[in-house]
């Protein structure tokens, strides 16, 4: 539980983090001044760069394969930031502080790929790969209201994803498609 309980504070470490760069933005997320390749790492280091975060272990979780070295390197550029292999999370695209989609998930844990509906790992692995869950087929998401819950998914076409009624919430809230930022992977 101590593991859980980390990584769901870096996750609300990283929506504060988010509100505090909108504040300064007419509400709107570092995603929205980025080019439609940009990746969650590119959303986050526009965080690092714009020193609202000075730590880059809040992007990391246990049993992940992507863990940051702690490592940013200088300003202003702060050219190790999050470098690929470095950051955990993804995030949904195009949201604000104003977006009326407060129940959707705004940051998770990484998914199998970046598609909707989200999907993780059914099988249990015991090695930290892309897409594993916790124990229980549960996942930690936080969402623009400030609230990081651990969500229970369900089981379907071969894959483990979110409940259909939160789905479909999102799936109505969501005025654009759905457009997940992915992580950047080692090569």
């Amino acid at each position: 539980m101590s593991e859980q309980t980390s990584a769901i504070n870096n996750c609300l470490q990283i929506i504060m983090a988010m509100k505090i760069w909108a504040a300064d933005e007419k509400g709107v997320f570092p995603d929205a001044k980025l080019p439609a390749t940009a990746t969650v790492n590119d959303v986050f280091r526009t965080l690092i760069r714009d020193e609202i975060i000075h730590d880059e272990r809040i992007f990391g979780a246990r049993l992940t394969p992507f863990k940051p070295d702690g490592q940013i390197g200088a300003a202003p550029n702060f050219a190790q930031a999050l470098q690929p292999g470095e950051n955990h999370w993804m995030m949904m695209a195009g949201l604000n502080n104003d977006s009326l989609a407060t129940n959707a998930p705004f940051v998770f844990e990484n998914t199998l790929n970046p598609a909707w509906p989200l999907t993780w790992r059914m099988d249990k692995q015991k090695q930290p790969v892309r897409g594993r869950t916790w124990l229980g087929d549960k996942i930690i998401i936080g969402r623009l209201d400030h609230t990081v819950t651990l969500e229970k998914l369900v089981r379907e076409k071969g894959a483990l994803t979110l409940p259909a009624k939160l789905r479909h919430a999102v799936e109505q809230d969501m005025k654009a498609p759905i457009r997940i930022l992915d992580i950047e992977e080692k090569k």
